[in-house]
């Protein structure tokens, strides 16, 4: 029997399979695409999933890039986001000793923003330290651990990593620089020009050898040589707002006011709300005897941050020479409980918080108050001159019964005059 192919089962099961495979294909196609798609679009899917579930899609960056962030930040002239850049660099790369020096010096330069924040330099020594026993003949370690000691107050100690610094890289420029640093702060100006100088000499780029420089002059009362090293550290780094308060230091000893104040207006354009810039501006006020502008300031500093003692101090200053007394005593009162909150040792307090609130005390009769208050102010090493003022306002207390004393009976203070200031960390 004859058997027709094309009508067998065998046949129509052939066009079946065909019809299944021609299904099959489409739909690899729209798997594939849907698979093309994904994989397209995987960040924003990514970024969607992690939302949804809270995560972030940051990726981690290492530690040579963090600080480069850091130098950026510092270069700008915002020291905390530095910091913190820095820190992370450090947690990622805790061998790195080039990356500690930079984020030591960094803690350092922020310490000099005020008593509030001298706790970076202790940070800046641990990071010294940790530097050092990571390898005791790396002179950056060493050069960082002498400006560490030198501004946690060890500057003879200072002077000897200082030392070692130059000793293993002799045209270190850092390294003589804060040796410089340290023989100032030991008293000894000779030798803290001579290290200044080789270290301009060996980097006359450098920001820290210029600042050194600056403070040796101005140590001998080299007043308009400092200046100048100072304005070419300022065109070195012009964002960095120490630079700006110790220069205006030595114009105020040159008696040019107008030039600090647009020193610390220079620091306010940078920053608006710096509060020392405030501070700052009304103590250069109240030298020039300018007592509304001295208060408008200070005030202003206080609105900015009511807790930055030093702005208290010397908003109680003014009251006092404008013989508003009771003003005086709530200014002083907020500037002593602050430094007692911040932990301060009662001889580095503010000393015009004690002895001048002492002295309103007794202006107004209250020696039960004044007496006390006194008394703590010359546990404080006052100066001779202080020690004249404490003196009297005790006398007024103790012949109170047997005499009546006017308000003009006692001068108010005599603005200061202006003094070099302390080589490091002014503030």
């Amino acid at each position: 029997m004859y058997i027709r192919r094309d009508k067998s089962n065998l046949h129509f099961g052939r066009q079946r399979r065909n019809g299944v495979s021609r299904s099959l294909l489409v739909i690899w196609f729209i798997v594939m695409a849907a698979v093309v798609g994904v994989i397209w679009q995987f960040n924003s899917v990514q970024s969607w999933v992690q939302a949804s579930i809270g995560a972030e899609a940051t990726p981690t960056l290492d530690a040579i890039s963090l600080a480069r962030l850091g130098e950026r930040a510092y270069l700008v002239g915002d020291l905390e986001a530095s910091i913190e850049y820095y820190h992370q660099a450090v947690l990622q790369a805790p061998q790195d000793i080039d990356i500690k020096f930079e984020y030591g010096r960094v803690l350092i330069y922020r310490s000099y923003a005020g008593r509030s924040y001298r706790f970076r330099a202790g940070e800046a020594l641990d990071v010294a330290r940790e530097a050092v026993e990571l390898d005791e003949n790396n002179p950056r370690a060493q050069a960082l651990l002498c400006i560490a000691l030198l501004e946690n107050g060890r500057a003879e100690e200072a002077i000897g990593a200082g030392l070692r610094a130059v000793q293993l890289a002799p045209e270190y420029a850092e390294g003589w620089a804060y040796l410089s640093l340290a023989y100032y702060r030991a008293g000894r100006p000779n030798q803290a020009f001579e290290a200044a100088n080789k270290a301009v000499l060996y980097n006359e780029e450098s920001l820290d050898a210029r600042r050194a420089l600056a403070l040796s002059l101005a140590f001998v009362g080299e007043f308009d040589a400092a200046v100048q090293q100072y304005e070419r550290a300022i065109q070195l780094h012009p964002r960095l707002d120490a630079l700006y308060f110790e220069l205006a230091q030595y114009y105020k000893a040159q008696n040019n006011y107008e030039a600090a104040i647009a020193a610390y207006d220079q620091v306010l354009a940078m920053e608006p709300d710096n509060v020392k810039a405030y501070t700052r501006k009304c103590e250069t006020y109240f030298t020039m005897r300018e007592d509304a502008l001295a208060q408008e300031a200070c005030e202003q500093a206080i609105e900015l941050d009511e807790t930055y003692p030093e702005a208290h101090r010397q908003l109680g200053m003014v009251r006092y020479t404008r013989r508003n007394y009771e003003g005086a005593i709530e200014s002083f009162d907020r500037c002593a409980n602050l430094q007692e909150e911040q932990g301060i040792p009662l001889p580095e307090r503010e000393i015009q918080c004690y002895y001048i609130r002492g002295l309103a005390h007794a202006l107004l009769a209250r020696c039960d108050l004044a007496w006390p208050i006194l008394q703590d102010a010359l546990q404080m090493n006052p100066a001779e001159s202080i020690q004249g003022a404490i003196n009297q306002g005790l006398m007024m207390c103790v012949g109170a019964d047997e005499a009546d004393y006017s308000i003009e009976d006692v001068p108010t203070p005599i603005p200061p005059t202006p003094v070099p200031p302390e080589p490091i960390g002014v503030f």
